[in-house]
């Protein structure tokens, strides 16, 4: 894959084109830059450049309004950053992928192989990176989800449940979709907003707004407008019952 690095700290770039060269074979690094302005013109200039690897915080013009300017493209994204709430929350939400500062060899490895695969960046991901790069929006209205098949936008008042299968994730649609995602349970609970959804099982996140019945129990079953039952935790049904204005 041609390459291409920005970031406006020298060092980083020449310890990640290092990085690439000993761990990443497959991978040209076509350009290194630490100004904006220069990957903006060699982007232009190289249209065929496949992945880009950007850092996220940078003086005049940031990694977003970059990308906006470059917009569009066909090109993969994978993110640098030191943790940013805002800046990680946003990518997170459009489905991109980020690696955190200091660069760990096996998230970088696991990044170029995931690259491989992605499809290419869509115009929506890039609204909801906008939209939320600002931390201007904290309980998000739409998310991308990213799937084997490609990515989906998602409503978040549409998601009725979400369920644990060991290192995946399946998200339930009101419309009767499934989606499976390469996700922990815990990675799609952080997307979604607190408020509305709760964690009554180590197996099952809920939207509490599609919540129709409570049955009694030990713990107790809870029945989603989609019919689907799912159990509730004997240790979180207090807190569960409370959730609903039942205690």
């Amino acid at each position: 894959m041609k390459t291409l690095l920005l970031d406006d700290e020298p060092y980083c770039v020449e310890l990640l084109a290092h990085l690439l060269q000993k761990h990443c074979p497959g991978v040209e690094v076509v350009a290194q830059c630490t100004e904006p302005q220069a990957a903006l013109a060699f982007l232009k200039e190289n249209p065929d450049t496949e992945l880009v690897f950007l850092d996220v915080e940078m003086p005049r013009l940031n990694a977003f309004d970059l990308l906006n300017l470059l917009h569009p493209f066909s090109f993969k994204i994978v993110f640098t950053t030191a943790y940013d709430k805002y800046a990680v929350k946003a990518i997170k939400y459009s489905a991109l992928d980020y690696l955190l500062k200091p660069i760990d060899i096996e998230e970088l490895k696991t990044a170029v192989q995931k690259a491989r695969k992605l499809p290419a960046v869509r115009p929506e991901q890039l609204e909801l990176l906008a939209h939320h790069q600002n931390g201007s929006a904290a309980h998000p209205e739409r998310i991308a989800l990213s799937t084997q098949s490609g990515v989906d936008f998602v409503s978040v008042k549409e998601v009725v449940f979400c369920k644990s299968e060991g290192s995946y994730s399946e998200v339930h649609i009101e419309d009767g979709r499934k989606l499976v995602l390469s996700k922990s349970l815990k990675e799609v609970e952080e997307l979604l907003p607190a408020a509305d959804f709760f964690r009554v099982h180590h197996s099952h996140l809920l939207n509490l707004r599609h919540v129709k019945r409570y049955l009694k129990g030990s713990g107790g079953e809870v029945v989603m407008s989609n019919g689907s039952q799912l159990p509730v935790a004997r240790n979180k049904k207090e807190e569960f019952l409370g959730k609903l204005g039942l205690t």
